[in-house]
């Protein structure tokens, strides 16, 4: 899938940017959902919010390097590039060192326990719950 990015809200001044990560269709649809809601709940025209997608964490690390990002969303298991190596990459390059990351996976606690050792923000287990990634998000965003 190619980078998209939904409409920013009219008006705003500024923008954040959101990376998600993931190779399922279904399920950036429903984070992306989950982004628009957001947007539309907390901002109310005061801010834009950019939703980027990459299908394995080499699309994701070119986007990242070409253009800043304030929030990753990142599946773990992925072809060419898993979310474990993207972290890897992310935390040992200091442009990218401090943008939050938020793990999603159906992976067990082995899963887990390595992406919090690599360095990310926060780990929900699949299946999650659109409130769950809507508390996380505004959390990480410091909008709560």
């Amino acid at each position: 899938m190619s980078a998209e990015q939904t409409q920013p809200t009219a008006g705003a001044p500024s923008g954040v940017r959101v990376l998600i990560v993931e190779d399922n269709p279904h399920i950036i649809e429903m984070y992306s959902y989950v982004l628009k809601k957001l947007a539309a709940n907390e901002f109310k025209g005061s801010n834009s919010l950019e939703v980027h997608f990459a299908a394995d964490g080499h699309a994701a690390l070119a986007m990242l390097t070409e253009s800043p990002f304030h929030l990753v969303m990142t599946d773990l298991y992925m072809p060419v590039m898993d979310g474990f190596q993207l972290l890897e990459k992310m935390r040992s390059t200091p442009a990218m060192a401090q943008i939050p990351v938020v793990a999603i996976s159906a992976g067990g606690l082995d899963a887990r326990d390595k992406a919090m050792k690599l360095g990310v923000n926060v780990f929900l287990k699949k299946p999650v719950r659109f409130a769950e990634v809507m508390d996380t998000v505004k959390q990480l965003l410091r909008l709560k």
